[in-house]
């Protein structure tokens, strides 16, 4: 006999990562192809706007096809219906960040030696610091 609790847990399963929600990766991943396709065309690259489009397309295809087996897929589709799902998806945004600080900051530093755009390297650095601290205040007060 199910509850109203259960249905309501149920929906929001479903809404984080279940159906509905699943499909808001795949979509984006062909609405980007999309905006390639358009923005090399405008360059006149035809190459490169077919290429973008067929890895966006085809990045949406093995989500879709190949999250039923793979719980890997599944999780990068948006399915994370569960606590395990969640603390991978949670644990791979830290590597995430951690390694594109790295990159970012390793990017300004041969720049800087270079001479020559740091600049971008130093704001993308400040954004990225920015939020972390930012984000680490926000959530220490939510509990």
């Amino acid at each position: 006999m199910s509850t109203d609790a259960d249905a309501e847990a149920e929906g929001t399963a479903r809404g984080r990562g279940g159906r509905r929600g699943s499909w808001i990766v795949p979509v984006t991943a062909i609405v980007m192809g999309g905006v390639f396709l358009a923005i090399y065309l405008g360059h006149h690259d035809i190459g490169m706007a077919v290429a973008g489009l067929v890895v966006m397309l085809g990045y949406a295809v093995v989500l879709v096809f190949g999250s039923r087996r793979s719980e890997a897929l599944s999780l990068l589709r948006g399915q994370s219906s569960d606590e395990r799902g969640r603390s991978i998806e949670q644990r791979a945004s830290s590597v995430t960040l951690h390694v594109l600080v790295m990159v970012l900051v390793g990017g300004f530093i041969v720049s800087t030696v270079r001479g020559h755009g740091q600049d971008t390297w130093a704001n993308l650095c400040a954004v990225a610091g920015g939020v972390y601290i930012l984000s680490t205040i926000v959530l220490t007060r939510r509990g």
